[in-house]
């Protein structure tokens, strides 16, 4: 017996792979690595399993000597990793391969709806939102340098997300309540509560986003592994101008999928590491009281957003299944692995 194709690691498939019963392809996620990969191992260097692929849905999890062996493995081993975000290291034998499944559960249809009505809804009173986990120096500089000016303080709607304190747990209690009674009263209709847990922390609270003209963006990670978040995403689904606060890779990333920044010689100085922290908060108010100030640098804003929101749900939707289909091309080319869309398309000859 063989179990041939590409199949998906359960216990029983672990247990029954061996000379006689070896497997093509299989995908393992991350943690079943971990906790099974000294077995894995074993069968990768006795061919009963040829090749593995390891689905890391986050890349802040591996930790550094994993990655190395499994680097040293891929140098005989037909071993791939398709992941969510990006190593701070580049590895030489991985055959790793980028897949974005924040930007894709965003791109839910009915969040596209919420988005078209948040659009009828937009009045903006002020200009800028910060909604910032607050738990560390970075937020906490970011933050501290944008609410103490002077120039902003009017024009600000800051959250801070961090949850403790009373108005944190109340938000949290009311967004916990809220799933619940969707999805007790639409219980039927499975699409409006998928669509709304794919924002990550609970829904969002569209009244801030009715009120404010752009979002100021703090990732949760900028330095090391990374990878984007709904944070990133949500304004972007929303038409809703943003300013971003993310890595120069970050930044590079996002325009490689076409979306756009509006830049007043602002990046530049974001993305230059060697400069403070403080100083570069410095030049983000300055940026912001420009916004501010500028009609026209608001118009151009707008014109991004549009451009974003248009590439968002439209191209980078379609990417991500061509994306997927690239992949596992690439993964089960020229090596005989079965695949469901080949098997399917080959019987539709009637």
């Amino acid at each position: 017996m063989n179990f041939g194709g590409l199949i998906r690691l359960d216990t029983t498939h672990l247990e029954n792979i061996g000379p006689h019963n070896k497997v093509d392809c299989l995908v393992v996620y991350e943690k079943e690595y971990f906790e099974h990969r000294e077995i894995l191992k074993n069968a990768l260097m006795k061919k009963h399993i040829e090749t593995l692929v390891i689905f890391n849905t986050h890349v802040m999890n591996p930790e550094e000597h994993i990655l190395e062996e499994i680097d040293n493995l891929s140098k005989d081993l037909d071993i791939h990793m398709i992941c969510q975000g990006y190593f701070a290291k580049r590895y030489n034998h991985i055959k790793i391969h980028h897949i974005e499944i924040e930007e894709h559960m965003l791109s839910h249809h009915f969040n596209l709806l919420l988005a078209t009505k948040l659009q009828e809804m937009r009045t903006p009173e002020k200009m800028f939102l910060l909604q910032i986990v607050n738990k560390d120096r970075f937020r906490e500089t970011v933050l501290d340098g944008v609410t103490s000016s002077p120039d902003l303080t009017n024009d600000i709607i800051a959250i801070d997300r961090k949850g403790q304190g009373a108005s944190g747990k109340l938000r949290k209690k009311v967004q916990d309540w809220l799933l619940n009674h969707i999805k007790e009263e639409y219980k039927d209709n499975p699409n409006l509560f998928s669509a709304l847990e794919s924002f990550g922390n609970g829904p969002p609270n569209f009244p801030l986003y009715e009120k404010t003209f752009c979002e100021v963006v703090a990732e949760t990670r900028n330095t090391g592994a990374w990878h984007f978040t709904e944070k990133t995403f949500r304004p972007i689904a929303f038409r809703v101008p943003i300013v971003y606060l993310g890595s120069k890779e970050m930044y590079d990333t996002l325009h490689g999928y076409g979306y756009k920044l509006y830049d007043y010689d602002f990046y530049q100085h974001w993305h230059d590491q060697t400069t403070p922290l403080n100083q570069r908060v410095e030049r983000l108010v300055f940026f912001m009281k420009h916004i501010k100030q500028d009609e026209k640098a608001r118009e151009q804003m707008q014109a991004t957003a549009d451009n974003n929101f248009q590439i968002f749900w439209n191209q980078r939707k379609l990417y991500y299944y061509q994306n997927w289909n690239k992949i596992f091309d690439q993964i089960c080319g020229k090596k005989n692995i079965g695949r469901v869309v080949d098997s399917v398309y080959s019987r539709c000859n009637f």
